[in-house]
């Protein structure tokens, strides 16, 4: 497996990078998952919960011995298993704390019998429910961790209060998963390709784009969206689509993964695509050397999880190049660093 030097991120695979392939005829978890390994996109292997185990969150023994076979067999190692509090279960209202407790704690059960050491849950599970949660954590051995992905930033009210709760009950069983949508420099290519094929006008997606790169909050700019996009042409379902790439690519400064630390329990190393320049390999659409600099410099030395999420808007290139891609920029990116503990 490709790896990283002590005291750096160790490198993975989350299979949610392999939405696409992963619908092609006569896929399944286990070809996936060996393919990942074939590959050398290892050691650490992450899965969306929903997306790969047919029959989450219950699975029974037999279930969950056929998917430890699986992660075993392919000698990758278990990293994270995304799972989900989703509180609009029930039409015309939303879960009560004690059903949002109830609904992640099985999971959280579910998660260690596959011998996942970390989960992922989304914002909406309050502080009050994740310190709900602690002792059961404890129990299982297993880390909640928190996405924070774009729109959010770490001056997100929600994001503040995480940040209190964590610094207060010390733990490492409660933390952040920083996910890079939240820190990029430039929309990806693959947008365009999305939005060429909704048959939104270049110029239309430019506007959206110079008022993206502008200063400010993202909520704060849907009506400046709005009014520019339309005096360009564009249709309220256009508008509609062009949103999506204010909430899906946040502008925080990478620098600014720095303020998560010490509280972070993984990583998502999302990507749209990495390309070969003059001088190597490189990201477009986010500052990797930066992100990397904190990573290192915050002693961070968990799992980096490569999210390929191109494929939300173009089948243009391969999940599995692109996933090769990322892995060897990020192993020289962190072999250029210097660990902590050797300064």
């Amino acid at each position: 497996m490709t790896t990283t030097g002590p005291g750096l991120p160790r490198l993975g695979t989350t299979l949610f990078s392999l939405t696409l392939e992963q619908r092609r005829p006569g896929r399944d978890l286990r070809s996936l998952v060996a393919e990942v390994a074939a590959r050398d996109l290892g050691p650490g292997l992450e899965m969306v919960a929903f997306q790969s185990l047919r029959g989450w969150p219950r699975l029974d023994d037999a279930a969950v011995a056929e998917v430890r076979d699986v992660v075993e067999g392919s000698g990758l190692v278990p990293s994270c298993l995304a799972i989900n509090n989703d509180l609009g279960q029930y039409p015309g209202r939303l879960l009560s704390d004690d059903e949002s407790h109830d609904y992640v704690a099985v999971q959280l059960r579910g998660a260690a019998a596959l011998g996942f050491p970390v989960t992922r849950v989304g914002v909406e599970t309050s502080p009050a429910i994740l310190e709900r949660l602690l002792p059961l954590a404890e129990s299982l051995g297993i880390a909640v961790g928190v996405e924070i992905h774009a729109p959010l930033t770490i001056d997100a009210p929600p994001v503040a209060a995480l940040k209190e709760l964590f610094t207060r009950l010390d733990t490492p069983l409660l933390g952040f998963i920083p996910d890079m949508s939240s820190s990029m420099r430039a929309v990806p290519a693959a947008v365009h390709d999305a939005h060429r094929a909704a048959g939104i006008d270049p110029q239309v997606t430019a506007v959206a784009e110079q008022l993206w790169a502008e200063p400010g909050a993202t909520a704060e700019k849907f009506p400046e969206l709005e009014r520019r996009a339309a005096a360009a042409g564009a249709t309220p379902a256009q508008v509609g689509n062009l949103k999506m790439l204010f909430t899906m690519h946040g502008r925080m400064a990478p620098e600014r993964w720095a303020e998560f630390f010490p509280h972070v329990v993984h990583v998502h190393g999302k990507f749209y695509g990495v390309e070969q320049g003059p001088d190597g390999l490189t990201d477009p659409s986010i500052d990797w050397p930066a992100v990397a600099r904190v990573l290192v410099e915050q002693g961070y030395t968990g799992f980096i999880s490569s999210e390929y999420e191109a494929h939300a808007y173009s089948d243009r290139h391969s999940a599995f190049d692109q996933l090769r891609a990322q892995h060897d920029m990020l192993a020289g990116l962190f072999a250029a660093q210097t660990p902590v503990a050797a300064r």
